[in-house]
């Protein structure tokens, strides 16, 4: 039952009753006769929590008090009843406590983990989780899009989201402030806030192709011609082409892991079977021919994070150099992307050559490629060049490894009544061969060049 005592007064036994029955009034230590504060808060609020304990707060007026402990006991009557001292716990540890429960491959907790202790801790971490607020959830978000881009800023606020929706289901809080309706979708940070990425020409695509180096060109092939990722794309290996049938098997990606390299499986953990147009599998059948693939391990992580000794695969791609400590080991990306793919820019004049050193010489630093120039344009390519070629929207889903499941995303016709065919199996490979491949072999490869080069010219 709710009720609210009075601090400054209590009632005690009379003396003067020989009965010991009657009481009377007498000021407390807190009353500003004995020494107490005026200031002090006189009117304690009590009633009986769900757990069955007494709870409390204080006011310095009655009638707040008396309100606030009834209100306390409507909650508890309807089932929202919040617990005014859990809201006290601290956002960090709250965060730490989301991050543990989140079940995604190892990968995918790092970078969790990142972006919580870069973006959100520093912010958060040290206010309690019932002390924040809409407004400056939204202002923390404003301030991040000033430095960092729309990736970013999605899955810093995805994270946000995540961590006030456990506060909201433990009863550290009644509401998530991250869901606010004030809170803006993340913009990018260019003035004219336009989020659209200008997908290269297929002209483009190849000019980048044909300016990569001759060990690695099969790589960019493979992202524009199948829509690997680079991580699928550097792991591919001899045993998952079916040059007959044309199809590749995606099932594998090479990633880092702290400082650890390892496989594991795609992203999402959703293997795939992708069309293997023509003109790339001649690509890669002179790949093979000139680096005929030999078997190389990996240790094998799991999605839940955990090594599972070593996966050995006849991996295609391996680096050609002169160097003991790399020759012959696993492409890694970030030297991928510095030694291969920024060069393959510049001669496909995507970016500019690299400018003369203060000596002379030729530097080797690149200008970075601008938005919508990353290695993911050759995926965009791809999905575009589908999508223009009337290949139905599962079937492209299913190509480039993305879930169906999302249930407030994809439509049901999609989501249950989509099914990709052999049809557009051989729809999604004459795309890529009209589009990418389409007389190339008479424009850049009538006489000489490479093995690859030879090989597409036939």
């Amino acid at each position: 039952m709710a009720r609210v005592r009075d601090l400054w007064h209590t009632s005690v036994k009379d003396a003067a009753d020989p009965t010991g029955r009657r009481r009377v009034k007498v000021k407390t230590n807190r009353h500003p006769d004995r020494g107490g504060s005026k200031s002090s808060k006189r009117w304690l609020a009590c009633w009986i929590g769900p757990d069955g304990r007494e709870q409390t707060k204080a006011f310095r007026i009655q009638d707040a008090a008396a309100k606030y402990a009834r209100k306390q006991e409507e909650d508890i009557a309807r089932g929202e009843y919040i617990d005014p001292a859990a809201g006290k716990e601290l956002f960090g540890a709250l965060g730490n406590k989301w991050l543990r429960l989140r079940d995604v491959g190892g990968a995918s907790r790092i970078k969790y983990e990142r972006a919580f202790r870069l973006h959100i801790e520093p912010t958060f971490g040290h206010r309690q989780v019932r002390s924040v607020k809409p407004s400056e959830v939204a202002e923390w978000l404003l301030a991040l899009s000033r430095t960092h881009g729309v990736s970013v800023q999605e899955q810093a606020l995805f994270i946000l989201r995540g961590i006030f929706s456990l506060a909201v289901a433990d009863g550290l809080r009644r509401d998530n402030p991250a869901k606010s309706p004030i809170i803006a979708k993340p913009r990018p940070r260019d003035e004219n806030g336009v989020d659209e990425r200008e997908v290269w020409s297929a002209d483009r695509a190849w000019a980048v192709i044909q300016g990569t180096a001759e060990p690695y060109r099969a790589i960019p092939a493979l992202e524009a011609g199948c829509g690997l990722r680079e991580s699928e794309a550097l792991a591919v290996a001899l045993e998952d082409f079916d040059l007959e049938a044309g199809r590749v098997r995606i099932v594998r990606q090479v990633v880092q892991v702290g400082r650890e390299w390892v496989f594991k499986a795609p992203k999402g953990g959703r293997e795939r079977s992708v069309p293997l147009p023509s003109g790339v599998a001649r690509l890669v059948q002179a790949h093979i021919d000139e680096y005929p693939p030999r078997p190389y391990g990996l240790p094998w992580m799991r999605e839940n994070g955990e090594v599972a000794g070593e996966h050995v695969c006849r991996l295609l791609f391996r680096w050609q150099g002169d160097h003991p400590r790399t020759h012959d080991q696993h492409i890694r990306s970030r030297s991928y992307e510095r030694t291969v793919w920024l060069p393959a820019l510049a001669a496909a004049g995507v970016i500019p050559d690299p400018k003369p050193g203060p000596r002379g010489g030729v530097t080797r630093h690149y200008q970075a490629p601008g938005k919508g120039d990353g290695e993911h344009a050759l995926r965009h390519f791809y999905s575009t060049t589908l999508q223009d070629a009337g290949i139905q929207l599962g079937a492209v889903m299913d190509f480039l490894g993305h879930s169906r499941q999302n249930q407030r995303r994809v439509p049901i016709t999609i989501r249950v009544y989509g099914h990709t065919t052999e049809e557009a199996y051989e729809a999604a490979r004459n795309a890529i061969d009209r589009s990418l491949f389409r007389l190339r072999s008479v424009q850049d490869h009538r006489s000489g060049g490479t093995a690859t080069e030879r090989a597409v010219a036939e």
